[in-house]
């Protein structure tokens, strides 16, 4: 019910503010609140009315997800103004109750103010996180919440337009017996996390991010390992009919590539998210099923920073590099390509890939390639007009084509640039 009141609000705020001969500013608004009692004498349910002098301009109704008696209601329908979306207008906050249990277990609701329509929009995500938190520098929400008798969970939000989205949680110990670890630095993106086995035996954690250029980078734990240490993968994910379909490289520190992994997973933003996939080793061929996956956005320990924060001009790396084991020639075979600074963000650059067949080019003597922000773009590499885009991250570059199939004419068949280098010299 509350999702269809949602859509319906947001569709009637667009006709509102079409149909208005007159547009109303934020400041030009007050509030009422009145409470609704049920047929046992509770309050079950709260009218906010939003006025412009003594008019009435609309009215929103919330239903209380634990209806109290009149004599403990005094503070449901509470209404704060506070910028909850970070961007510079008051919004408003409801408070209706609490639930029981934990503290921090309690009912909000909000308006937020939409700018270019000039009217309040119900949000989505944001009824149900608990008792938010704002870091209005960071532009982050959060809430606290029990995780059994000696644990709390720290649950990190972000908006996206007007939907509140879960980024990551962290779980901790109110002993204070752990570290304390700040995750800042992951708060850039979502973070997905899946705690599996190799066919049923060997317990690993898969925890990464995803960009908006469908790029995946993270790490893969083994902790049952002798000297268990995070190791980087990367890849790309792309979308199919509500499932994301995942493909990563697992990479050692000197770019060889020692495992591939495979995972399919339709999220339902629940605990019975729909997860498969498989571990193979690119050296032996020999596949893993991954089983008794659990799907979460706990942030483990050992990542507390993006690798898909876009990279500084000035820290790019001399050497980047990829290898990995080909069955036909019994040997490694990447790519390679490294870098010389020609100015201010401006680079040299010798780049060779041989996973198919031979692709190399180098940039021009005079013609260096020119960053724009963390990628650049250089066409005509050869006589047969080959570009491409380099992207840059804090430990490898994605090399994209951006030519037509005619540009790759000049190197031996289905070969091209393409792929993620790691940073092996910096």
């Amino acid at each position: 019910m509350k999702r269809i009141t949602a859509i319906v609000t947001l569709c009637l705020c667009c006709l509102t503010t079409l149909q208005a001969q007159t547009q109303y500013e934020r400041n030009d608004f007050t509030f009422k609140i009145t409470k609704m009692k049920n047929a046992d004498g509770e309050i079950s349910e709260v009218t906010l009315g939003t006025y412009v002098g003594n008019k009435l301009i609309k009215e929103y109704f919330f239903q209380l997800d634990a209806t109290v008696s009149e004599e403990m209601a005094e503070t449901i329908g509470t209404i704060s103004e506070t910028d909850i979306n970070f961007d510079g207008y008051p919004d408003v906050d409801i408070y209706l109750g609490y639930w029981g249990g934990f503290a921090n277990n309690t009912q909000h609701e909000a308006l937020l103010w939409d700018q270019q329509q000039h009217c309040f929009i119900q949000p989505e995500g944001y009824s149900g996180i608990g008792e938010p938190q704002f870091d209005p520098e960071k532009k982050y929400i959060f809430t606290t919440l029990s995780a059994g008798p000696d644990d709390r969970v720290t649950t990190y939000y972000r908006w996206q337009g007007h939907k509140l989205q879960r980024y990551l949680e962290n779980t901790w110990s109110i002993a204070g017996d752990d570290d304390l670890l700040i995750f800042d630095g992951l708060l850039n993106l979502p973070l997905q996390r899946f705690d599996a086995k190799l066919d049923g035996r060997t317990p690993v954690i898969i925890a990464f991010q995803q960009n908006s250029d469908s790029i995946v980078a993270g790490y893969i734990y083994y902790p049952n390992a002798k000297h268990p240490a995070p190791i980087l993968i990367a890849g790309s994910v792309s979308q199919y009919e509500g499932i994301n379909y995942y493909y990563f490289n697992e990479y050692q520190a000197d770019g060889k590539i020692s495992g591939t992994i495979s995972i399919q997973h339709q999220a339902t933003d629940r605990w019975d998210d729909k997860v498969e996939g498989t571990w193979t080793n690119p050296k032996t061929e020999k596949e893993y099923q991954l089983t008794d996956i659990i799907s979460s956005r706990e942030a483990p320990r050992w990542f507390t920073k993006s690798l898909l924060t876009p990279e500084d001009p000035n820290n790019i790396g001399r050497e980047y590099s990829f290898q990995i084991w080909r069955q036909g020639y019994d040997c490694y075979m990447g790519g390679n390509i490294t870098f010389r600074a020609a100015g201010k963000n401006k680079v040299y650059f010798d780049c060779a890939n041989v996973v198919h067949n031979i692709a190399e080019g180098s940039s021009k003597e005079g013609r260096p390639a020119v960053l724009n922000g963390n990628t650049f773009d250089y066409l005509n590499v050869n006589e047969c007009g080959y570009g491409f885009r380099a992207t840059f991250y804090p430990k490898f570059v994605k090399l994209t084509t951006i030519t037509d199939r005619e540009s790759l004419d000049c190197f031996g068949a289905n070969s091209a640039f393409d792929g993620i280098y790691l940073k092996v010299k910096q």
